[in-house]
């Protein structure tokens, strides 16, 4: 018996030094405690939690047996408690295995699972502590018949605590409305263990959040997920080579490219500026006159974003920011042809 019990408590003590020998690479804390000083803190707890389940389980098999129940509870003690240790050997293995010092980092999700498996077991020993006070109850006799009650019985009787129908009168409260009485029962055992169980949530959530400043609040974590998106946004772009933009668009003088922007201005913009540029519902894109700008950044601009007071859509829609640089560059490429039958100019005269 006490090989067994030193043989517990060794396993014990190495499960719960498990993670800061897994991660003593890098133990750097962050307003005072790591991210790893508190995954321990957390992990011990459930052990804990789990040695008290195993505990009581027992206590309750001891009485079952006499009653020549199933031995059912130790089979379930067990099977927890071996989900929990697979469960962190998983977590463990899927350390980085890197020659260099890799800091660990709790994540939201890891942190917010193992709160739920400690409030979990937290419920667990509750109703086994409720479970070990009835069972204490029959051996004593106190109650025989609550011996012949079903598991379910006592299940809700556990859960919620209700008063049988033959006692209600010593709960009835004196005022009637109607006829309707009103009973003062106790709240249910599962609301108020729910309730706990946000006062001890709360505790968590302050000391990580406000204490240590291991976790973003959503502000913080909000901004931080901005950062992250322009930084893929950017990078998708760049490998698209779709970076061009009015701020540093270029000029095009290559015959390839004047003769895709041509096909693009024919297919599109002929329509209101006609198809050698003179004008017509649209400006004289010939002359020297513009009434938004004649440089290369200006003109893609316009056609960029459009002019929706005059009609002109904005054509990014439709094209991407290569094909808007070909086109522009198209249109400034028609400066000087001066076409006969052109609209008179609009607009201020363009110089660089």
């Amino acid at each position: 018996m006490k090989n067994k019990l030193a043989t517990k408590w060794k396993a014990f003590i190495a499960f719960s030094i498990l993670p800061s020998a897994l991660f003593a690479q890098d133990n750097t804390y962050v307003s005072g405690v790591s991210d790893i000083a508190l995954l321990t803190i957390m992990l011990l707890v459930i052990v804990i939690l789990l040695l008290v389940i195993n505990a009581i389980a027992r206590s309750i098999i001891s009485i079952n047996r006499k009653f020549n129940h199933n031995n059912n509870t130790n089979t379930i003690a067990k099977a927890i408690i071996g989900i929990v240790l697979i469960g962190s050997s998983i977590n463990a293995n899927a350390a980085p295995n890197s020659t260099e010092a890799v800091p660990f980092v709790m994540s939201q999700g890891l942190f917010i699972t193992l709160t739920v498996v400690i409030l979990f077991l937290a419920a667990i020993i509750m109703y086994l502590f409720n479970t070990l006070k009835i069972m204490i109850k029959l051996q004593s006799g106190e109650s025989f018949e609550d011996e012949k009650d079903s598991v379910f019985d006592v299940i809700n009787s556990s859960l919620t605590d209700n008063v049988p129908i033959e006692d209600e009168s010593n709960v009835m409260l004196d005022h009637e409305y109607d006829g309707i009485r009103e009973l003062d029962n106790n709240l249910p055992p599962w609301w108020k263990y729910m309730f706990y169980g946000t006062i001890i949530f709360s505790f968590v959530y302050m000391f990580r959040y406000h204490v240590t400043g291991d976790g973003q609040l959503q502000t913080e974590e909000y901004l931080t997920e901005m950062a992250e998106a322009a930084i893929e946004k950017e990078t998708a772009m760049a490998e698209a080579g779709d970076q061009v933009t009015e701020d540093n668009v270029s000029l095009m003088i290559s015959e390839a490219d004047l003769e895709k922007g041509a096909a693009i201005y024919a297919g599109n913009c002929a329509t209101c500026h006609r198809a050698d540029g003179g004008g017509g519902a649209g400006p004289n894109l010939t002359d020297e006159y513009w009434i938004h700008g004649g440089s290369i950044g200006k003109v893609f601009a316009t056609i960029k974003y459009g002019v929706p007071a005059k009609g002109m859509i904005a054509w990014q829609s439709q094209f991407n920011p290569t094909q808007i640089q070909q086109v522009s560059s198209y249109v400034l490429s028609l400066q000087g042809s001066n076409p006969a039958g052109g609209t008179a100019p609009q607009g201020e005269k363009w110089t660089e």
